[in-house]
């Protein structure tokens, strides 16, 4: 029987307290941004404001970690809605571009307006200074799988 690394323990309960943490936001934001906008619609327009636009479908779906059809039925909602535009690329007729549109910045800030509450809720039960302090290591964890995803899904290039 293999015996777990030392190490092993203490980043299972970092990555599961992280799990229960998505799982209860995840609920709460699900709730909150329904019936307007769906939470993987949310993420894509977030995913645009925070890191910019201007993507293929395909690597979108290797970013996000999901098939091609489901990020093209993502990508079709946000589209009727007028949120984002798929036009085909410039160099490449085969190829399409996604970015977002005016009206997806909007519906994206007001699904960060949507859950204010739960950010009152927070504030007022646990010391946001001290949340602060864990922020940059959350944020090189991120990257540290972001990078780790990349390299494995060759999204590097």
């Amino acid at each position: 029987m293999t015996k777990p690394s030392p190490s092993a323990d203490p980043i299972f309960q970092v990555f599961n307290e992280i799990g229960i943490i998505n799982q209860l936001a995840s609920a709460r934001f699900a709730r909150v941004l329904s019936p307007h906008l769906g939470q993987s619609e949310f993420m894509v327009l977030n995913h645009f404001v925070r890191v910019g636009d201007g993507t293929a479908p395909s690597r979108l779906a290797r970013i996000f970690q999901l098939t091609k059809p489901s990020m093209t039925a993502i990508l079709g909602k946000l589209q009727a809605k007028g949120y984002v535009q798929i036009t085909g690329s410039d160099t490449d007729r085969r190829r399409k571009i996604v970015t977002i549109t005016e009206a997806g910045r909007a519906a994206r800030q007001r699904g960060v307006e949507a859950i204010a509450p739960l950010a009152e809720l927070v504030a007022h039960g646990i010391d946001v200074e001290r949340l602060l302090t864990i922020l940059p290591a959350l944020t090189q964890l991120r990257e540290f799988l972001d990078q780790a995803r990349n390299a494995t899904d060759d999204l590097n290039r």
